[in-house]
C-alpha cells in the first residue's frame, strides 16, 4: 500500500471534522488543506530519493521521529488528549525542520492560501500532518523490513501517482514556491526504480545507517560493502558497478534513440548540417559570397522558418502584451507552432523555429519569467499528465541549451485537451 492510500484510511471524516473543530475551520477545507500537505510532504520525500546521502539521513530520522505506529493508526486519541496533542504538534513542528528543511514557512503559506484557511490553522495542520506522514512512512518500514536501497524504491514509486491525485492548483503552486522543479528532471520522470545500481548484501553484513553521525553514514556504508563484495578478487567491484552503469546508460540511449529521437527526425542529417551552417551564416553579417549557389539556394529553404523576420507568430503575439505595462503578468498563449510525435515526448523538426524564437524573446525581455504547460491526450505507456510533463520539459531543455536560466522558466504538465504546449507569463 502507498503512502496515498494509509494516510487516507487515516484521516477519516471523524479525524477531519475534529481537526477543523479544533481550529474553528469548516470540514471541506480542512480537509483541502490536510490532504494538500501530505501532497506537498511526500513530494519532498521523493525528491530526497535523488541523493545517496539524502535517502540515508532520511532513512534515520524516520527511525528517530516516528511514534511506533501508534499515531497512524489511532489518531483520534491524540485529538481528543490535550497533552498528548501539544506533544504531537511539538514533535512536528520540530520533524518539518529536520525531515523537511526550509519548507515550514513556504509551506504553511501556500497551504493557506491554497485552502482558504487561517495562517494559524495552516501551522496546526502541518505540525499535526508531518508526524502523521512520517509514522505511517516509519510503519512501511517496520512492516515490509525495508532496507535504505528498499525506501528508495518505495518512495520512487510515488512519483506517478503524486502527479495523478495532487490537484493541479496545487501542482501549479507547490513546484515553484517549494522549489520541487527537479521533480520535473529526467531523473524522476523517468523509471526511477531502476536508477540506482546496488551490489547484493551478503547476510552477515548489517547497513550501519543508524548508527554514527547522518551526515558520513552513506560514506561509511558504501565502503563497507565495496570493500567486503571485493575481497579476493582482483578487480574492484566498484568498477564493476561503474562499467554495468555506462553499459545501461548506453542500452537506455539506444532504446531512446529508437523509440522517441529517430522517429521524430523528419528531415535527413544533410537537411540538418544546412540548417545549423544557415543559422551560423545568418549571424555573419559580412555575408555568404563564397557559398556555392545551390547550397545557398538550400540553405535559405532551411533557415527561413527559424529565423523569422520581423518576428513570428509568437512574436507578433507577445510583443505587444509584453510591452503594455497596463496588462497584468499571467496571460496564457499557445504555442501554435510546436508539436510533438505522436504518443511521445519528442518534438518534431518544426518546432524548433518556435522555440528559437521564445528564447530570442526571453533574452529580449530579461524580466520575463514563464511557465511551460505541457498537454497530452495521446501518450503511449504513460499516464497523459506524466507525458505532459515530459514534454513541458523537452522544450525547457531547448531553452537551458538556448542560453536561456533555468530559474526563468518552469514547466508542468496538465490536463487539457490536444497535444499541444502553452507559455503561461509568470512575470514581465
Amino acid at each position: 500500500m502507498n503512502l496515498f492510500d494509509t494516510l487516507n484510511e487515516a484521516m477519516t471524516d471523524e479525524v477531519v471534522s475534529k481537526i477543523a473543530k479544533l481550529t474553528d475551520e469548516e470540514p471541506t477545507k480542512t480537509k483541502k488543506a490536510i490532504d494538500g500537505i501530505f501532497c506537498t510532504l511526500i513530494a519532498g520525500l521523493v525528491r530526497r530519493t535523488g541523493s545517496t546521502m539524502s535517502v540515508n539521513m532520511l532513512y534515520n530520522q524516520v527511525q528517530k521521529g516516528n511514534q511506533g505506529g501508534e499515531l497512524i493508526g489511532d489518531i483520534m486519541s491524540y485529538l481528543s488528549k490535550k497533552d498528548k496533542l501539544d506533544g504531537i504538534l511539538k514533535t512536528g513542528d520540530g520533524l518539518i525542520s529536520q525531515v523537511f528543511p526550509a519548507y515550514k514557512s513556504p509551506l504553511i503559506s501556500m497551504i493557506g492560501t491554497y485552502a482558504g484557511i487561517k495562517k494559524n490553522s495552516s501551522t496546526m495542520y502541518s505540525s499535526l500532518a508531518t508526524p502523521v506522514l512520517i509514522d505511517a512512512l516509519s510503519r512501511e518500514i517496520s512492516n515490509n523490513k525495508m532496507d535504505v536501497d528498499a525506501l528508495t524504491t518505495y518512495l520512487a514509486e510515488h512519483h506517478e501517482p503524486l502527479f495523478k491525485r495532487t490537484p493541479e492548483e496545487l501542482v501549479e503552486k507547490m513546484i515553484p514556491q517549494l522549489g520541487l522543479q527537479e521533480l520535473l528532471s529526467p531523473k524522476f520522470t523517468s523509471n526511477s526504480s531502476n536508477k540506482r545500481v546496488v551490489a547484493p548484501k551478503p547476510a552477515s553484513v548489517k547497513p550501519k545507517s543508524v548508527a554514527g553521525v547522518p551526515t558520513t553514514t552513506p560514506q561509511v556504508v558504501e565502503t563497507e560493502e565495496e570493500e567486503y563484495s571485493s575481497e579476493g578478487s582482483a578487480f574492484p567491484v566498484k568498477w564493476l558497478l561503474i562499467f554495468l552503469v555506462v553499459i545501461a546508460a548506453a542500452a537506455g540511449g539506444y532504446y531512446y534513440y529508437e523509440n522517441y529521437y529517430k522517429p521524430a527526425q523528419v528531415a535527413t542529417t544533410a537537411d540538418e548540417t544546412i540548417v545549423m551552417d544557415s543559422t551560423i551564416a545568418s549571424l555573419d553579417s559580412s555575408g555568404t559570397a563564397a557559398v556555392d549557389s545551390v547550397g545557398l539556394k538550400d540553405t535559405l529553404k532551411a533557415t527561413t522558418p527559424a529565423t523569422p523576420v520581423g518576428g513570428g507568430s509568437l512574436t507578433q503575439e507577445l510583443d505587444p502584451y509584453l510591452t503594455d505595462k497596463t496588462k497584468p503578468a499571467g496571460q496564457i498563449f499557445t504555442m501554435k507552432e510546436v508539436s510533438f510525435v505522436k504518443g511521445s515526448q519528442a518534438l518534431d523538426d518544426k518546432s524548433t523555429a518556435s522555440i528559437n524564437e521564445l528564447a530570442e524573446l526571453l533574452k529580449k525581455y530579461p524580466k520575463m519569467q514563464i511557465r511551460i504547460q505541457g498537454h497530452s491526450t495521446d501518450a503511449v505507456g504513460l499516464d497523459n499528465k506524466v507525458m505532459a510533463t515530459k514534454r513541458a520539459f523537452a522544450i525547457k531543455k531547448r531553452l537551458l541549451v538556448a542560453g536561456i536560466t533555468d530559474t526563468r522558466i518552469d514547466a508542468i504538465g496538465i490536463q487539457g485537451s490536444g497535444d499541444k504546449a502553452d507559455i503561461k507569463i509568470v512575470s514581465k
